[in-house]
């Protein structure tokens, strides 16, 4: 796939295709264009296409991954702002590939930098999270509700309201140990570098209209 590295910039597809955009209208094109395949499975340079757009959507929204090459960056930033619309456009694409895509199966067959490519992608997604206002909890109600929680199980690092993950686990190897279950916490990029690419855990959030949620629950109307 002509890849040198993880990133969404780090590959000749993504460098070919964002060397022509010039506007938002380019990176919805390539959107668009995936809404349009008949077919499920989607090739690897359309793939990594779709990231690298996904990508220029979220820098559009201030919110730049670390690794982002400083030329490229610069030309970049100077787009418009995406829209709300864009945004969930990004994130419905993304899932997608993350879905069935060539991509995914390259990466899926190489062991050895997969958990960096699912760290990269967790990025991206936190990223294209960011229009969603965070509401984390205070460690008081975390105390309240769980007893407190420790480091993360994989880092052994501490870990912030904002960030924080549960795990519940369950013995299921005998009948009689069903009941049985553990409570652990942790990092989601720290969880996900542990996973196959094919069971990355997609952490989506969407800005909801109040008025739709409320009709979604009332159910249809008589």
């Amino acid at each position: 796939m002509g890849a040198w590295g993880t990133g969404s910039f780090e590959n000749d597809s993504a460098q070919d295709w964002v060397s022509d955009i010039t506007s938002l209208s380019d990176v919805a094109a390539k959107f668009d264009a995936l809404a349009r395949l008949e077919e499920s499975d989607i090739d690897v340079d359309l793939a990594s296409e779709i990231i690298a757009a996904a990508e220029i959507v979220a820098i559009s929204m201030g919110q730049v991954a670390h690794d982002i090459p400083s030329n490229l960056l610069k030309k970049l930033d100077k787009l418009e702002k995406a829209d709300a619309a864009l945004i969930e456009q990004a994130k419905m694409a993304v899932s997608e590939v993350l879905g069935d895509s060539e991509l995914l199966d390259l990466w899926s067959e190489d062991s050895q930098d997969s958990a960096g490519w699912n760290l990269a992608i967790t990025g991206l997604i936190a990223r294209l999270n960011s229009d969603v206002t965070a509401n984390p909890p205070s460690p008081a109600e975390v105390e309240e509700i769980s007893g407190g929680f420790g480091p993360c199980v994989f880092c052994n690092k501490d870990i912030e309201p904002k960030d924080l993950t549960s795990l519940s686990i369950r013995d299921m190897s005998s009948k009689d140990n069903m009941a049985m279950s553990y409570g652990v916490y942790c990092h989601l990029p720290c969880l996900n570098s542990k996973l196959h690419p094919r069971r990355l855990i997609q952490n989506w959030k969407f800005n909801v209209d109040d008025a739709l949620v409320d009709k979604i629950l009332r159910g249809p109307a008589d």
